[in-house]
This record gives C-alpha cells, sequence and structure tokens, in this order.
C-alpha cells in the first residue's frame, strides 16, 4: 500500500501501514546511540549532536563552492564517483541549512530544502550506480536523513515523501562497513518500517547480538514491541486489501495516512519523538 505524501521535484512513496513506526522508539535506542558503545549516535553524524541545534539559512551559501567544483567535474565525467560523493553531501548540508527552526528547536522543511536534499539524493543514487569501492559512512548517514527527515529532525510541518526501502539500501551500507548495535538497529528500524518484517527481525538480532548487558535487555525490549507493532500492521493491511477485494471496501481504498494529524496543523506531521 504506498501512498504519495507530497508531489514535488522528486516523487517518492511512503508504505502507508508502517508509515508511523516506531518513530517514538527510534529516537531513544538509535538516534542518541543507546544500545552501542559509540557515542552520539546517528546525531553527531549528521552534525545535530550538542546542545545547539540552531540553523544559519545564510549558510547555504557556504556550501556552493564545493558544490560549483563538483558539478564542474561531473561535466567532465559524469561517472566520477567522488565528485558524486561530493555533491551529495553538500547539497544534503545545503538543504539542511535551509531548514527553519522553531524556538523550540523544531524544524519546518522549506522548498530549498526539499530542491537541495532532492539533488543529493538524486547524486547519490548516481554515486552508488558506480560500484564505488569506498563509502563515507558519515555521507551515508546524512542522506538516511534525506530519505526519511522524521527520522533526523523533530518537525513541525510537512514531513515531504519519505523512502524506508532507499533509506534501508544505504543504512545497509553504513552497517556492512561499522557493524555496530546502533548501525544495525538503524537498518533493522528501516526494514520494519519499510514493512519488511522477517528481514528486520533479523537484522534486530544481529543489532542485540552486537550489545552487551542491560543494552541489549533494553534493545531486546523494543525491538520485540517494534516486531509486533509491525506484524499486526501487516495483518491490518491484509485484512483491508482482502475486505476491498471482496466488495467489502471500495477497491483501491488506501489505508488511512498514519501522519495525518499527529503533531502537525497541516495534517501530515508526525507522531512526536521518543517516549
Amino acid at each position: 500500500m504506498l501512498f504519495d505524501l507530497k508531489s514535488g521535484k522528486r516523487r517518492r512513496v511512503v508504505q502507508v501501514v508502517f508509515g508511523f513506526l516506531a518513530f517514538i522508539f527510534f529516537i531513544s535506542f538509535v538516534g542518541f546511540g543507546i544500545g552501542s558503545g559509540a557515542s552520539g549516535g546517528l546525531f553527531d553524524a549528521i552534525g545535530l549532536g550538542g546542545d545547539d541545534t540552531s540553523q544559519d539559512a545564510s549558510a547555504e551559501t557556504q556550501f556552493q563552492p564545493q558544490i560549483d567544483q563538483a558539478e564542474a567535474k561531473l561535466e567532465k565525467d559524469p561517472k566520477d564517483a567522488a565528485a558524486l560523493e561530493d555533491l551529495a553531501r553538500y547539497r544534503y548540508l545545503a538543504g539542511q541549512a535551509q531548514l527553519e527552526l522553531d524556538d523550540n528547536g523544531a524544524a519546518t522543511i522549506t522548498e530549498g530544502t526539499r530542491s537541495d536534499w532532492g539533488d543529493a539524493l538524486d547524486a547519490w543514487e548516481k554515486f552508488l550506480t558506480t560500484d564505488p569501492k569506498e563509502v563515507d559512512v558519515q555521507v551515508a548517514s546524512q542522506l538516511i536523513c534525506a530519505y526519511v527527515p522524521p527520522m533526523c529532525f523533530p518537525l513541525s510541518g510537512d514531513p515531504g515523501t519519505v523512502d524506508f526501502d532507499s533509506a534501508a539500501k544505504t543504512a545497509e551500507l553504513v552497517a556492512d562497513r561499522e557493524p555496530s548495535a546502533q548501525s544495525l538497529g538503524q537498518l533493522a528500524y528501516l526494514q520494519l518500517a519499510g514493512g519488511h518484517i522477517e528481514e528486520g527481525t533479523n537484522t534486530s538480532e544481529e543489532a542485540i547480538a552486537e550489545a552487551s548487558g542491560s543494552e541489549s535487555k533494553d534493545l531486546q525490549k523494543q525491538f520485540d514491541k517494534l516486531i509486533k507493532q509491525a506484524t499486526d500492521l501487516q495483518k491490518a493491511q491484509e485484512k483491508a486489501q482482502k475486505a476491498g477485494s471482496e466488495g467489502g471496501a471500495t477497491p483501491g481504498t488506501q489505508l488511512q495516512n498514519p501522519f495525518g494529524s499527529l503533531g502537525s496543523d497541516t495534517g501530515t506531521g508526525v507522531p512526536p519523538a521518543g517516549p
């Protein structure tokens, strides 16, 4: 069941029935590095660690020289892997600099952010087609945030479109290169959120195995809840689809958009992050 949350430069889809899965769990056990020996976690990787979460919109221009340099290289060689990765990095940072934060630190994704992140994802996907020997895991982590913004930023408005499957593919690159409870937990979350329950369950077991002591037990509890939610929602989806095919619902009717009326006056926000 697919749902396009917002049309734009890139049309992306979200599996509705899994769209809201575990945002309330994600921030606590992956975003802040719980379950891993690393400090900071994903937020440090994307430049959100620490107390200062403010962004200066004018900072977007500071990345233009790097963007111009990468684009110039790509004019000569469209398959220049290093240039594509640089373009993805600096387009992402330019977009992040254009987020508008309110007094509580909640972000609004501006049209400038959408445009730059769309270009970043285009460059990243072209980069992946080059079968690169080296992948910068920090850049990969940043692009995961562009695929699924609510996973990384507390949002006050429309999250736009999210793409769990593409984010999971990128997260897999990170986990392959730096396997840890954190990176594997992130991958498991994205797989479950995309509706791939068996894959997510297997990856969650790997994440739990990488953790130790109480952290392992905490991850086990949180993934148990997550997997149950995913399984229950999948059954609900199958039931709704069956009802539709039998005339119990209008054919083509989709399940309710999980982002609707949660955390936003626009009806496209996300549940509040963290318990």
